[in-house]
């Protein structure tokens, strides 16, 4: 009697096991789906703009300084000359504001999407240019340039219209490239020579409109930089060095305000002493915002079916108490039937999702596989009440598992109650039987209520 037990608890692993395999080709389908979406989104930035990264404003002066050089001629003569050596500074702006708008759009390839946005906004600050730009260096010495203004935008192919830069009250033109390898790719605005034998305070203010994909990082270069942005899109993520000082998100959207401090980033000191920006590793600090999906399909598909072999073996440990306590046979092919039907159910969750809302793709799918196998099940277990019933249980599982998807922080708490509560009911409802006088099982007389 104890070797028929132990095939069927064998015999119920083994399906337990083997149904591991459609549930990870499912799996695998998911994965492919979510690459295919990122392949959308690299797609997507590689025409239009990717995540865009605003380097403040800084002003640049170059400058040539005269030094006197010892160097040996073929004849072993040193030599005395004068050179000129060129140089420049970078000035960070005293106080820096930027207060823009940012409009998140949804574009779509086929049944993908990635989200882009457009965004216009005004940078306002005041510079300090000290008498001599401040260097310990006999003004005889030296030769100022034109100075110009450099503002760094990592994917200018996602500017709208041509900035509008205005100098103490003067027009400035825009041209290309930020001449300033420390902030990377951008723009500038041509100056023209500064008076710098005393020291002066000039006012910018600068217009900018631009796209982008997905993400919208800034890099403070002031002495105070604040930056407000605002936008409809009520799901974003942020990151970065800095976080917001303070920040509104409802379903209207969210507003956010940054402040940094010079004392508090490198980012001065790094632009100053000319470090190279490095596309792969940029050592410029950044505070982001990443604009996210609520909900994403895939990595709620991936979540489900993570807890597949849960709903599984949770059915099967049902069978086998409905087996052992009501004394009804149910073959193993009947067992693989209910497993593939509830395998089926993240496949048709994956499909519907692509078309329709999660929510309603979940129900349908939910409620196809309960009907489905509550119409099996009433013929397997002779009677509709009993397929009717292990049909509310089942449904009662589909609402747990929605509620686990949902709850992802409250995930693992959700899933641990729901095993301890299958245990327990397991240990109660065999409390009282004596597994070692289960008599041989009998197909009992089909539920004729």
């Amino acid at each position: 009697m104890q070797r028929n037990i132990l095939w069927r608890v064998s015999m119920i692993v083994s399906l337990t096991l083997l149904m591991l395999i459609p549930l990870g080709m499912i799996r695998g389908v998911v994965s492919e789906r979510q690459s295919l979406q990122r392949q959308v989104e690299e797609t997507i930035a590689g025409s239009l703009a990717g995540p865009q990264r605003v380097a403040s404003p800084v002003l640049v002066i170059p400058y040539w300084e005269r030094e006197v050089v010892t160097k040996t001629d073929d004849r072993g003569r040193e030599q005395r000359q004068l050179v000129e050596q060129p140089r420049q500074t970078v000035i960070v702006a005293d106080s820096l504001g930027y207060v823009g708008e940012i409009r998140v759009t949804s574009k779509y390839k086929g049944l993908y999407k990635a989200l882009t946005y457009d965004t216009g906004g005004d940078w306002k600050g005041s510079f300090h240019v000290p008498a001599n730009l401040g260097l310990d260096i006999d003004p005889s010495r030296i030769t100022i340039g034109k100075a110009y203004l450099a503002m760094g935008l990592s994917d200018v192919r996602g500017l709208r219209s041509s900035p509008q830069v205005r100098w103490n009250d003067n027009l400035l033109e825009v041209a290309n490239g930020s001449g300033l390898d420390a902030i990377g790719e951008g723009l500038h605005a041509a100056i023209g020579m500064l008076e710098v034998n005393k020291p002066r305070e000039y006012k910018f203010e600068m217009s900018l409109m631009f796209a982008g994909t997905s993400a919208l990082a800034f890099v403070p270069l002031g002495k105070t930089t604040t930056v407000r942005l605002k936008s409809a899109w009520p799901h974003p993520n942020f990151g970065g060095r800095f976080l917001p000082v303070s920040r509104q998100i409802d379903d209207n959207g969210f507003a956010a305000k940054w402040e940094t401090s010079h004392l508090a980033s490198r980012n001065g000191a790094l632009i100053r002493g000319g470090v190279q920006a490095d596309r792969g590793k940029q050592p410029l600090e950044t505070f982001d915002v990443t604009f996210i999906e609520p909900v994403s399909i895939y990595q709620q598909a991936e979540r489900a079916v993570k807890y597949g072999v849960l709903f599984i073996a949770i059915t099967f440990a049902a069978f086998f108490l409905f087996e052992t306590l009501k004394g009804l046979r149910i073959h193993p092919l009947q067992y693989a039937m209910v497993g593939l039907a509830l395998a089926t159910f993240f496949l048709l969750l994956v499909s519907l999702s692509e078309h329709i809302a999660f929510s309603l793709a979940y129900a349908i799918a939910g409620l196809s596989c309960v009907l489905l196998i509550g119409y099996y099940l009433a013929h397997v277990l002779g009677g509709w009440r009993r397929g009717l019933g292990f049909s509310l249980k089942l449904t009662l599982l589909y609402i747990i598992l929605y509620g686990l998807l949902l709850s992802e922080d409250n995930a693992l708490m959700l899933g641990s109650c729901l095993l301890f509560t299958v245990l327990a009911s397991i240990m109660v409802l065999t409390r009282r039987v004596d597994w070692y006088q289960i008599p041989s099982q009998q197909r009992v007389p089909p539920d004729t209520a």
